[in-house]
Order: structure tokens, then C-alpha cells, then sequence
């Protein structure tokens, strides 16, 4: 559900259907099977959030699609990781849900998703994820207290520049989709 008018793709037109088609061909194959707790075709779900201006849905979540291209240097789990995290800084419980499922169905580990949505911080980790999510976590909490001693220690830990790069775009990415989906009400009542 959301607070606003959306447009089912069954009742799309040529430019939104064409707009969520090329978007969805970007994602990884653990989103092909929606999250039923929290989104259903028919009940808008965070992309049917968009589908009154297709340009942006398109622009927005083919952004999102390119940083998960399994030729950066993230993996999918890191990806889901991240996602998580953010969402539960942010205290969005749509995306806390679903990227929680969505880490779960890419390890196969309900633990490991529960203990990341809990509290990441006693959550079986390797420690260069954790100084990650740390990084992460700060970025989401107050993004002009990052210094370049951030990313020495995500350096020291392993990231290269691109990797950097890429985790901070992908938790500024669900800084932006967490408020469009708590503003407009997705997945709330």
C-alpha cells in the first residue's frame, strides 16, 4: 500500500511497462519472487511508488540495478548487508523487511539475516564487513562526519577505491528509497 495513486503493471502503458521491464532486468534472481509479508504486485510496493513519473522509477531503481552488477567488487551479500543495515538506521520497516529476506535467500541463513537486522554489531561477521557496515552506519547517521580516516580503515580492511565507492552508493541509494517509502507510506497502514 501507499498514501499515493499507483499504477498496477497490469494497467500499465507503453512507457511504464517499458520502464519497470528494463529496471527488472538489472536485479539479482533472489528478487524475482516478491516479499509476501511486505509487498504484492497488486499492493504498491516500493516501485509501484514511482509508477506516476516512469522516468524517474526507470533512473532510480536501474541506479540501484547497476550497483549490484556482479562485476563490481561488492558480492550479493554484502549488497543485502548494507541494505539492511540502512534501513534499520533508518527505522524503515518496509526495506529492513525485505532486505532482511532478501540477505536471507542469498546466504540461506535465517541467523545470520536475523542477527544483521537486530544489531549487526554482534552479528557473525567477518571483521572487514563489520568495519563496513560501520561505515555504512555512520554514513546513513550523519554523512559529514566521515573523514578520510574512514576510508584508510575500510582500506586497511581490504576495499580498494571502487569498492569504497560502490558502498557508499549503494547506502546513500537506500538513504533516498528508506524516505521514499516511509514518505509516501509503503508497506505502512
Amino acid at each position: 500500500m501507499t498514501w499515493i495513486r499507483t499504477i498496477p503493471f497490469s494497467e500499465a502503458d507503453a512507457t511504464l511497462r517499458e520502464a519497470r521491464e528494463r529496471e527488472h532486468a538489472l536485479y539479482p534472481p533472489e528478487y524475482d519472487e516478491p516479499v509476501r509479508l511486505v509487498d504484492d504486485e497488486e499492493v504498491a510496493g516500493i516501485v509501484a511508488s514511482h509508477s506516476l513519473i516512469p522516468e524517474a522509477l526507470h533512473h532510480a531503481f536501474a541506479t540501484f540495478g547497476a550497483l549490484m552488477s556482479p562485476e563490481l567488487p561488492l558480492t550479493r551479500r554484502q549488497h543485502e548487508m548494507i541494505a539492511t543495515v540502512v534501513s534499520v538506521t533508518n527505522r524503515c520497516s518496509y526495506c529492513s523487511a525485505s532486505h532482511a529476506e532478501f540477505l536471507r535467500r542469498v546466504t540461506l541463513d535465517d541467523g545470520l539475516a536475523a542477527a544483521i537486522r537486530r544489531d549487526y554489531r554482534s552479528a557473525p561477521i567477518e571483521e572487514s564487513d563489520r568495519v563496513m557496515l560501520e561505515f555504512v552506519e555512520q554514513v546513513t547517521r550523519d554523512a559529514t562526519r566521515i573523514t578520510p580516516a574512514h576510508h584508510e580503515r575500510l582500506r586497511a580492511h581490504g576495499f580498494d577505491d571502487r569498492g569504497i565507492l560502490q558502498v557508499t552508493l549503494i547506502a546513500a541509494w537506500f538513504n533516498y528509497i528508506n524516505r521514499v517509502a516511509d514518505t509516501l507510506g509503503v508497506g505502512r497502514s
